[in-house]
């Protein structure tokens, strides 16, 4: 046996192991494990404030979050910004790009046009699509991969038409101003009370721009209600208000997100507005006059975030803020529960999902809607809004 030719044969594969190993274990101290979140927004042109707001929102939540252990490894997280500018076809394009950069799931879109042009790029790859701001409800299903952190707008209407209805009301009057959002909700709103068994009196349509309120008052009069739902702009609201008091009106009034502002005190008096019911959408943890301990933290977090990314305004985190900032906080866990940061794997634990955050309970049923997103109701009482 020749021992020199077969001590060579050992001594260069002894290098050889030497060499791999050592390549590896390089790879393995300066080699990076990250996981990509996308965050397509609208970041530019005249509402760039939204897409700011949820960029803010989603930094914040991987700053706290980053880095993540998943299969018994650091992953340092990564967010992926892209701007879709508010256009469904820019928006279809900035998801191509996004799918590209093996981001593992994504935060967006802002409006209902530009995230339903993404859901189907999104889809085919199975990548999570998880809106913190999307409220149109043809997008419920529009793709297994779907899922809104805010109330939909049909569920809007349902809260309200639940709470009109545990107000059992015997001669119940709807108003709208013929503007599409009023005119929707107004025949969601007789079409579920009616199925209550409760019945809207008389529905009464207006254009106010060209009919004046004395006729609506006069009408009303004849109606005697002794409740109003009035779907309208707070100007609307409280010139209609004033002349149905002045008409002898003494039915209560109920409106909802567009008719509570602080200024309808200044067209109306403060008498006449007592009592006033608004049901908006925001649910209690983060609504008006929060003292949620969660929504406050989240306050003091962004503004604290603003100045780590060298923003110059002085930001107060806007209305859907949080649900941006609960997004990224949902699709990390289910990462978690799954352990695994394959999309189709998160996509699987997001339908099973149950998180308390910012905005309250989160779970999803088959559509990718929020499961019971609640709402809050406000009175206009001694000169003020406060929670009912």
């Amino acid at each position: 046996m020749d021992f020199r030719k077969n001590s060579k044969v050992i001594l260069i594969g002894a290098l050889i192991l030497a060499f791999i190993l050592s390549v590896n274990l390089s790879a393995c101290e300066t080699g990076e494990r990250v996981i990509r979140i996308g965050n397509q927004a609208v970041l530019s042109g005249e509402y760039e404030g939204f897409g700011l707001d949820q960029q803010i929102s989603a930094s914040l939540a991987v700053n706290e979050l980053s880095p993540v252990e998943i299969g018994g490894y650091d992953y340092r997280i990564e967010l992926v910004d892209m701007d879709d500018m508010g256009d469904p076809e820019r928006a279809f394009l900035a998801s191509r790009e996004l799918v590209e950069q093996d981001v593992v799931a994504v935060i967006g879109s802002v409006f209902n046009g530009t995230t339903r042009a993404s859901i189907p790029v999104y889809s085919e790859y199975n990548i999570p699509l998880v809106s913190p701001s999307a409220h149109g409800e043809d997008l419920s299903g529009a793709g297994n991969n779907f899922f809104r952190m805010v109330i939909n707008n049909q569920q809007r209407a349902e809260n309200i038409a639940d709470f009109l209805i545990g107000k059992n009301p015997q001669n119940l009057i709807i108003v709208d101003n013929r503007e599409q959002y009023s005119l929707n909700l107004a025949d969601y709103l007789v079409d579920a009370i009616n199925d209550e068994g409760i019945g809207v009196t008389r529905r009464h349509s207006m254009d106010f721009a060209s009919e004046g309120y004395e006729v609506l008052a006069q009408n009303l009069v004849l109606d005697n209600p002794d409740l109003i739902f009035a779907c309208m702009q707070y100007d609307q609201l409280a010139n209609l208000i004033k002349h149905s008091r002045e008409a002898g009106v003494q039915a209560g009034f109920v409106t909802e997100e567009f008719g509570m502002n602080d200024q309808i005190s200044v067209l109306t008096s403060e008498k006449d507005l007592e009592g006033l019911l608004a049901v908006i959408p925001d649910p209690p943890s983060i609504a008006r006059y929060t003292e949620d301990k969660k929504a406050v933290d989240f306050w003091r977090k962004f503004q604290a975030q603003t100045t780590k990314m060298d923003i110059e305004e002085d930001l107060d985190p806007g209305k859907y803020a949080p649900y941006s900032y609960d997004a990224v906080h949902i699709i990390i866990n289910a990462m978690r529960r799954a352990n695994s940061t394959n999309p189709t794997d998160i996509l699987g634990e997001l339908r099973e999902i149950s998180y308390e955050g910012v905005v309250g309970s989160i779970e999803f049923d088959q559509n990718g809607d929020r499961i019971n997103p609640p709402s809050t109701v406000f009175v206009y009482t001694n000169g003020s809004w406060s929670r009912y």
